[in-house]
């Protein structure tokens, strides 16, 4: 197994460089957002001192070898989306970055026109579709191909190993490199996904209104959450996160393993548990969103019932989901 596949999110709750520095021989990449940039979390409040630490911390990913990559990924720009403001936006950020010797090797979008603006003003600079754009195939990229160098799968397909397999093989046959994200902690197919990341791209859908509305409405935004307390437990199994111990398998086929860690209460438990494969504990804390559920989703329990696991894992109805039984089993073998 290559051993660099894993791309990290810049946390700021814990010690990033002792917690990465354990890892070194596994992360591939540190994915960030610069002040200023709008993305699909929400964003700290950039004081000096927060600043001062994103750039260290870059730095020093840098002379350890971990490439840069830096977020345009938010959902929405508004009435700018197509503009010379968003371009010179764009640019003025870049420019900073190169200024302080953080020269960003790779850029993760969400918008075609971003892309391009990179591509005329950036060309060595590698551009990444976002797995928020959720291009289920690889005909969705085949008439784009000038676009980018690097996309995520689909969490909705990325289950399926053998659909994997394929779109690694056409990744490499059109040069391009292939990641996923293992450890999202969203339902599958979830109807509220564009919804939810467009909140982060005007704010973060927590300022004083937003909980004014929701509170008059009895409304959230986390659609996972809200059926997780509704008794749908079965709904975490059928999601599209992978076990830390399925890495093995999975990274014969991917170049980068995608970690949500930006806004996880405990980053160093998902890069430890995915860094290494194997993880003893609540795989539900794991996920990002990280959910609390009444009882345990116990990780090594998963194994005693493996074949079931590959069952579900592996379903070839996942996506249009008959309720045959097996995830209602799993959940009585695991959920303790």
């Amino acid at each position: 197994m290559e051993r660099r596949k894993l791309a990290v999110g810049y946390f700021y709750n814990a010690p990033f460089q002792e917690i990465c520095a354990k890892h070194l021989d596994r992360i591939r990449e540190i994915f960030f957002a610069w002040p200023g940039v709008l993305s699909c979390r929400p964003a700290p409040d950039f004081t000096p001192e927060v600043k001062e630490r994103l750039f260290a911390d870059l730095n020093w990913a840098r002379a350890n070898g971990i490439e840069l990559d830096t977020l345009f990924n938010a959902n929405c720009y508004g009435d700018q989306a197509i503009s010379t403001t968003l371009a010179d936006f764009v640019r003025r950020n870049i420019d900073e970055m190169c200024e302080k010797g953080l020269n960003p090797d790779c850029a993760t979008t969400t918008s075609p026109f971003i892309a391009k603006v990179l591509r005329k003003h950036y060309p060595n600079i590698k551009i990444r579709w976002s797995v928020n754009i959720r291009v289920h195939g690889t005909v969705g990229f085949e008439s784009v191909l000038d676009l980018f160098d690097s996309f995520y799968i689909s969490r909705e397909i990325q289950r399926d190993i053998k659909k994997v397999a394929e779109v690694s093989a056409w990744a490499k046959a059109n040069n391009k490199m292939l990641g996923m994200q293992a450890n999202s902690g969203c339902l599958r197919q979830c109807p509220f996904q564009t919804f939810h990341d467009n909140l982060h791209g005007h704010g973060d859908g927590r300022r004083s209104e937003d909980i004014a509305a929701s509170s008059k409405y009895d409304f959230s935004f986390f659609l996972c959450k809200t059926r997780y307390s509704q008794g749908n437990e079965e709904d975490f199994l059928r999601a599209t996160w992978l076990r830390p111990e399925d890495m093995r398998e999975y990274e014969k086929y991917v170049d980068i393993v995608k970690l949500a860690t930006r806004r996880h209460p405990d980053p160093e438990a998902i890069i430890n548990a995915y860094a290494t494969c194997d993880y003893d504990g609540n795989l539900a804390l794991l996920m990002d969103p990280a959910h609390t559920f009444a009882k345990s989703f116990d990780n090594k329990s998963f194994d005693r019932p493996s074949s079931l696991w590959h069952q579900v894992r592996d379903c070839p109805q996942a996506n249009d989901c008959k309720h045959c039984g097996k995830c209602k089993k799993l959940l009585e073998e695991v959920y303790r």
